[in-house]
């Protein structure tokens, strides 16, 4: 199993969690890490840098949310930034 499996299972709520904090973290963490390698091969490509800002500021919305809710998520997941 993927590391990126393995670290959407141990965040997850249940089984059919797709809406809490920590999953959408590290979901968005893996789309981020996709488009970083994607821009360093198509430095011009404006329309993804928009979007990998727009996934970064979310994410740190997300992880605002945490640190203000669940202080023990938070603590595990901010190594993932």
């Amino acid at each position: 199993m993927s590391l990126e499996k393995e670290l959407i299972k141990k965040y997850r709520y249940h089984e059919k969690d797709t809406g809490s904090a920590a999953y959408q973290i590290v979901l968005l963490q893996k789309k981020i890490q996709r488009e970083k390698f994607h821009l360093t091969n198509n430095k011009k490509d404006i329309p993804t840098k928009r979007s990998l800002l727009k996934k970064i500021a979310q994410q740190k919305k997300f992880f605002q949310y945490l640190k203000k809710h669940n202080k023990e998520i938070y603590e595990k997941l901010k190594d993932l930034k």
